[in-house]
């Protein structure tokens, strides 16, 4: 089933729509959106805790180790709830995870940026994000108590720019792709 272009468009630039809207939301309300980092983080972990804790009692005919299940989903709704009563001090942690994730893209980036069927601008762009992402990622880890609002607002505009980024090249991909079809067609 093909899909018009728009639906193409949208669907592959999905992560970048929402990494602008964060993006904007990150620098425009900082000290809002730390808080909302530590909440959606407890909510994200109570659901998993749920689902696991639903899964282990469902199974436990079948699965020997149903028990250990069962209390790494109870330990997980009750972390959920202690973030959701404390979601500044979650929410430092939730930095220093976001720290760790970005440095992980920033060696992603780096790593692409030296693949050999990379295009040239991919290439540019993945060094210069890679470096900023290493850098903000180390900033982060080592230091995530001090500067949390500036810190938000440039996790903010990391966001914004991988989200063009996302965007720019889903548009480049669906236009080689148009040429492709159109290639065919003639």
């Amino acid at each position: 089933m093909k899909m018009n272009k728009f639906g193409l468009w949208g669907f592959s630039s999905l992560n970048g729509i929402l990494m602008l809207i964060f993006g904007i939301i990150a620098i425009v309300f900082p000290s809002l959106t730390i808080s909302m980092l530590g909440i959606y983080f407890a909510i994200a972990i109570m659901l998993g805790g749920l689902v696991l804790s639903v899964f282990a009692i469902r199974q436990r005919q079948n699965l020997a180790n149903w028990k250990a299940r069962l209390i790494e989903g109870l330990l997980s709704l009750v972390l959920g709830i202690v973030i959701i009563f404390y979601p500044n001090s979650a929410a430092a942690f939730l930095l220093i995870i976001v720290g760790l994730w970005a440095l992980f893209i920033g060696v992603v980036f780096i790593a692409t940026y030296f693949s050999k069927n990379t295009p040239e601008l991919t290439k540019a762009f993945s060094l210069i994000a890679g470096l900023v992402s290493l850098i903000l990622g180390a900033i982060v880890v080592f230091n995530p108590f001090e500067s949390t609002r500036f810190l938000v607002i440039l996790i903010g505009i990391y966001a914004l720019a991988y989200g063009l980024f996302t965007m720019v090249y889903s548009s480049k991909f669906l236009k080689a792709q148009n040429e492709d079809e159109t290639d065919i067609l003639e």
